[in-house]
């Protein structure tokens, strides 16, 4: 896995842990008990995490390159890459663990929805409406095929283009008010679009899967979105009593959920803050709405911030050109043909001695494509015994290529001598990489 990718998606997960914590709990710090502006503030906070790495500043470390073929010092480049690629095989099990997790996500919403398709094939189209459908129909100006359950799921809504309502078979037992009210609630579902919703909530959901505030979140825009559509079947029939009831009768069907992703009439994690608003929550002024979010808003700004902060995402480095100060001239140096202090071993130049070698890392994608060969990089040997990185003069492949200058900054020698004075001294490097067998 890139290493590179691989940070910037551990920084994001990071991040969206940060906003997505204070989007779930700014709702409940300040009260917001409108359903409408709950499940909008739901909204904007999922969007915002989409979007972290688009409207973010990324970080860019700065390369400083040099004009006129002078030496280019890439102790900072060492530094960098050396930092950002610190345990890089835990973060490579944590990567593919994230991905394996995607994945499997994408694969269980799949079988949902295949499972769905089983359900439609095996139930019973109701041809002829009863009169409490119809009614209902008529309330909410939607239309959805009605189907009964062969296996008592529901009541549940499937669907964009074509939506249908699976009903369990006790449906048919119920009186008429509550008939009514359980299609009314489906088929607002269906004028909202709220399969739409759904899939796309499930998307993230399968992306964030390791974030429990991202489940938090998913779950608070469900609540959101079932107390509004509550408030408009109320609204619809004026009969809220037959409504609670209802609620409460189909909360004794067992409609085996495990793989559906889709708008549903009950939820038992959910029943008890729905029947409260319904019963005891009162709406809020509209200076006080403003006012909260107003602040709401202010607390997402600065909690971003800080996420980017603490957590920046990272791009490929600029390389800035930047001319390097000539040394003063010094009569020897020109007398040996070197005006910028950099020597060749010749004319009494002696040759540097490597004293302590670091051999490079074998990269597990380069072994696994069987790369070997050599990589041949001009350097220079400073007067402290210490190698700088001038330029690569053969490339093997970038990830290589990188291990080698890694491993020669470690390298110390015993610097070149001009006439017992230690100078430094420019060298052709090679630095090999074989497999063993």
């Amino acid at each position: 896995m890139p290493v590179l990718f691989l940070h910037n998606l551990l920084s994001w997960a990071a991040q969206v842990s940060v906003v997505a914590l204070a989007g779930a709990a700014l709702p409940a710090i300040f009260r917001i008990r409108d359903p409408r502006w709950h499940l909008a503030c739901c909204y904007s906070v999922l969007l915002a995490c989409a979007v972290l790495p688009v409207i973010q500043p990324w970080q860019h470390p700065v390369v400083s390159s040099v004009t006129g073929g002078h030496v280019l010092d890439t102790t900072a480049i060492v530094h960098t890459t050396q930092t950002a690629y610190d345990g890089t095989a835990w973060k490579d099990v944590l990567g593919w663990t994230l991905l394996a997790g995607i994945v499997a996500r994408l694969c269980w919403l799949l079988a949902g929805l295949w499972q769905i398709s089983r359900y439609k094939i095996r139930a019973v189209p109701l041809r002829y409406l009863p009169e409490p459908l119809r009614s209902a129909r008529n309330l909410t100006k939607s239309v959805a095929a009605v189907c009964i359950s062969a296996n008592d799921m529901g009541p549940v809504t499937f669907g964009v283009f074509r939506p249908f309502i699976l009903l369990p078979s006790s449906f048919l037992s119920l009186d008429r008010d509550a008939q009514c009210a359980i299609v009314c609630h489906e088929l607002l579902h269906v004028k909202r679009n709220d399969w739409l919703a759904t899939i796309i909530e499930e998307l993230m959901g399968a992306c964030l899967w390791f974030h429990p505030a991202m489940w938090w979140l998913l779950s608070q825009t469900k609540l959101a979105r079932e107390r509004i559509v509550d408030a408009g079947v109320i609204r619809l029939t004026g009969a809220p009593d037959a409504y609670i009831n209802a609620l409460l009768t189909t909360a004794g069907v067992d409609p085996v959920r495990a793989l559906l992703p889709a708008p549903m009439f009950f939820s038992k994690r959910h029943l008890a803050r729905r029947l409260r608003a319904m019963i005891i929550d009162s709406p809020m002024s509209r200076l006080r709405l403003t006012s909260s979010y107003a602040s709401m808003a202010a607390v997402l700004v600065v909690t971003g911030y800080l996420a980017f902060a603490s957590f920046p995402l990272t791009g490929r480095p600029e390389i800035q050109e930047a001319a390097i100060h000539e040394p003063a001239r010094d009569p020897i140096l020109e007398a040996n043909g070197s005006m910028e202090g950099i020597f060749r071993v010749a004319g009494g130049v002696t040759p540097p001695q490597l004293i302590t070698r670091v051999e490079p890392e074998y990269s597990d994608a380069a072994r696994e494509a069987l790369t070997q060969g050599t990589v041949i990089v001009q350097a220079i040997v400073q007067t402290d015994g210490t190698l700088s990185v001038a330029r690569i003069l053969q490339s093997l492949n970038p990830e290589l290529d990188r291990n080698a200058v890694l491993a020669m900054q470690q390298w110390r020698f015993e610097p070149g001598k001009l006439k017992g004075m230690p100078v430094p001294v420019e060298l052709d490097v090679e630095v090999s990489f074989k497999l063993k067998r």
